[in-house]
């Protein structure tokens, strides 16, 4: 390769740099939340206990959220979630079922080998949180059957709700 050949090249290469740079620099843009099935939620006390609870627990649950009614609304929502691109989607059908049996549910998820639980929540009073319930998901390896991984959620569940001065309070 002669000298001006070299040149040439690295001169071309030089040029298209900034631009493969920029272009890989370029963000993502993130798609945009459905309204029918997302709303907007603040619920800080809620996300923060969230993230208390789970760090406290996570030998023991591999996903751990909360749904409710928000103040002003109609719709159960998830509120707080250790996965915040979560929060505010709108809890399914299935979920309302579940709730409405107003006992802990838990289904077994081979695919994933967690147990998938949904359990009634209230405030430390006993208090009705217009719908509210936690999600989780109890491992395999923590519990071999939907009654084990129950009795972990229940306890977890009551560490969340002994937390809980109000509903109110988890939107503060």
């Amino acid at each position: 390769m002669s000298l001006y050949t070299a040149r040439m090249f690295f001169a071309v290469a030089l040029s298209l740099a900034p631009a493969a740079a920029f272009a890989q620099d370029k963000p993502t843009k993130a798609p945009a939340q459905d309204p029918s099935t997302y709303m907007h939620v603040r619920a800080p006390f809620a996300q923060d206990l969230v993230n208390k609870v789970n760090a406290a627990h996570r030998d023991e649950i591999v996903k751990l959220g909360i749904h409710a009614v928000p103040p002003g609304e109609t719709d159960n929502v998830i509120i707080a979630n250790i996965t915040p691109s979560k929060i505010g989607k709108k809890s399914s059908e299935g979920d309302m079922k579940n709730l409405a049996t107003g006992k802990p549910v838990a289904r077994r998820l081979d695919k994933d080998k967690t147990f998938d639980l949904l359990i009634p929540l209230t405030d430390a009073k006993g208090r009705d949180m217009d719908g509210g319930f936690v999600v989780m998901e109890v491992p395999f390896t923590k519990a071999s059957s939907e009654d084990e991984a129950i009795k972990i959620g229940v306890a977890i569940r009551d560490d969340i709700q002994k937390q809980i001065p109000s509903k109110e309070a988890l939107y503060r």
